[in-house]
């Protein structure tokens, strides 16, 4: 009886102490999530779709702050991201999501299509894109 009543001590001491040896640190993770005295809100992420003139090509990505992210791909903040290759990205599309594993559905739905045709319909009729998601 006193063996369990220790283990018990011990799993509650592991799932509620970052501290005790063998549960996980606390900001190894990247969450969006951020915490307010004891509120919780989720950040919303953002599927956006940026055009080089120079290059005749669109770039598919994800954000939390797009601003920030188009103004990195314009000053090659990512060496060896395909973005680097222009300076002249401009955005075309910026979808509001609930979470960041939506944005990356979709971003990743669109690349594997492979089609600048699709890309521009998406551009062009945004619902697409609800459209994926329901049929999910």
């Amino acid at each position: 009886m006193k063996k369990n009543g220790a283990l018990a001590q011990l799993v509650e001491q592991w799932t509620e102490n970052p501290c005790v040896p063998g549960s996980i640190p606390g900001g190894t993770t990247k969450n969006p999530n951020k915490l307010f005295g004891f509120f919780i809100y989720k950040t919303m992420h953002y599927l956006y779709i940026i055009y080089s003139k120079s290059l005749n090509k669109y770039y598919v990505g994800e954000s939390h702050d797009v601003k920030k992210r188009l103004e990195q791909h314009k000053n090659h903040h990512y060496k060896s991201n395909f973005s680097r290759r222009a300076s002249d990205w401009e955005l075309l599309l910026q979808k509001q999501l609930e979470n960041r594993e939506q944005a990356l559905y979709l971003e990743k739905f669109i690349k594997r299509m492979k089609s600048k045709k699709f890309t521009e319909k998406v551009i062009n009729d945004p619902k697409i894109l609800d459209n994926i998601l329901n049929k999910k």
